[in-house]
């Protein structure tokens, strides 16, 4: 088993099809969760973390079995790896906003928090809050850099603390599947200031699902899956985080291609 405690799910069973049903149970979980959080964070500060922690794996899981239920969303979380450090730095492409609960909820047993864009601070019901009070690192695309810096050497130093930091490198979803160019600079900050190792994960389905019209069109029989690749050791030289990403880049790309080959 992994010490990570992945997930894996394959789901055979012919669901009941009811998108209006679907969609019914899934906001009134979020409806709930929104005051569960709140009253829980608020009521007992002191173990806070852990309670959203506790909560954010919670929340996904029974939406997960929730849509799996009434349209057969399958999840099928892989691993090439028999063993995962305490804490790492998880790079992965990016396809969708569920893409974030998904990896999450992949690591059970790690305290996983991304960099994700600031537009999410709010406008999400339950999982903004999770996003502001889980001291994920909240980046203005648009802001300054130093802001921007601030806020990844935060989510960086809590690897000290268990957190396991998640970045998606292109930078922005895709809406086609391809993976597309990383970037370093954020991967780069977190190492400077971590001295985590990277692990690169795979993930592939949510281009389908990217927006709410896609999420009535193509959530139904809907396959996501997520693949843990391969662990690089730190180096911190720049010529070297670049290489590592490259390689990276180039297996996860291979990974989505593979599976969609499968299909084919």
């Amino acid at each position: 088993m992994l010490k990570s405690g992945l997930n894996k799910h394959y789901f055979r069973e012919e669901p009941k099809v009811d998108i209006f049903l679907l969609f019914s149970c899934l906001l009134l979980i979020i409806i709930f969760y929104n005051f569960r959080i709140r009253l829980v964070y608020y009521s007992d500060p002191e173990n806070s973390i852990d309670n959203i922690n506790r909560l954010q794996e919670e929340v996904t899981r029974y939406l997960l079995m929730t849509a799996r239920t009434y349209v057969g969303f399958k999840v099928i979380i892989e691993s090439n790896l028999k063993k995962l450090p305490d804490t790492f730095l998880i790079i992965s492409n990016h396809q969708s906003l569920v893409d974030i609960p998904i990896l999450a909820y992949a690591f059970p047993h790690h305290n996983v928090r991304f960099v994700a864009k600031k537009e999410l601070k709010y406008w999400l019901p339950t999982f903004s809050f999770f996003l502001r009070k889980g001291k994920h690192a909240l980046i203005d695309r648009k802001g300054d850099f130093k802001t921007n810096r601030r806020e990844l050497v935060k989510l960086a130093r809590l690897s000290r603390k268990g957190i396991c930091p998640a970045v998606f490198p292109e930078g922005t979803r895709s809406r086609t599947g391809k993976v597309g160019v990383f970037h370093s600079a954020a991967v780069r900050t977190i190492l400077a200031n971590s001295g985590l190792p990277i692990l690169s994960v795979a993930i592939s389905g949510g281009y389908k699902i990217a927006g709410l019209l896609d999420l009535l069109k193509n959530l139904k029989n809907c396959i996501y899956r997520v693949k843990v690749l391969s662990i690089y050791p730190l180096d911190r030289k720049r010529t070297e985080i670049f290489s590592i990403l490259k390689k990276a880049r180039d297996e996860i790309s291979e990974q989505v291609e593979s599976w969609k080959r499968e299909k084919r």
